[in-house]
C-alpha cells in the first residue's frame, strides 16, 4: 500500500477542557497518513488521480479551527471521518500532539486509525 503523510502540522486552535483552554489558541500538530495506490499518478503525472495533500491540509486545519473539540479523542476520530468521506483513502491514521499540554514532556496525544492498512 503506497502512503500520502502530512507530518507535524501546526494548527493554532482551542482544544482541551480546562477552562483556560476554552479562551485562548494553543498549538495542535497534525500527523496524517492516508493510503492509497499511488500507480496512476505516478505513471499519468495528474493531480487528479492522487491526494492533494495542500488541499488536505488546509480543510483539515480549517475544520479543527472551526470545531474548538474538548477531547483529542473527538477530534481525531471526526477528522478520520471526514478524510473517509471527502479524500476516499484506503485507510487513514490520525496523530494529535499538544506540544504544551505537559511541563515535563515534549507533547501527548493520540493515534487513531480507520480503514484497512496494507
Amino acid at each position: 500500500m503506497d502512503k500520502i503523510f502530512v507530518k507535524n502540522l501546526r494548527c493554532d486552535c482551542i482544544i482541551g477542557i480546562l477552562p483556560e483552554e476554552r479562551v485562548k489558541t494553543q498549538p495542535l500538530l497534525v500527523s496524517m497518513e492516508l493510503g492509497l495506490d499511488l500507480e496512476k499518478a505516478a505513471v499519468s503525472g495528474e493531480l487528479s488521480r492522487t491526494i492533494d495533500y495542500g488541499r488536505l491540509s488546509v480543510r483539515v486545519k480549517e475544520y479543527i479551527i472551526a470545531r474548538k473539540a474538548l477531547l483529542l479523542e473527538e477530534l481525531a476520530y471526526e477528522l478520520c471521518n471526514l478524510i473517509e468521506t471527502e479524500f476516499k483513502p484506503c485507510y487513514v491514521k490520525i496523530r494529535l500532539d499538544k506540544p504544551q499540554a505537559l511541563a515535563d514532556a515534549e507533547g501527548c496525544g493520540i493515534e487513531i486509525s480507520k480503514g484497512v492498512e496494507n
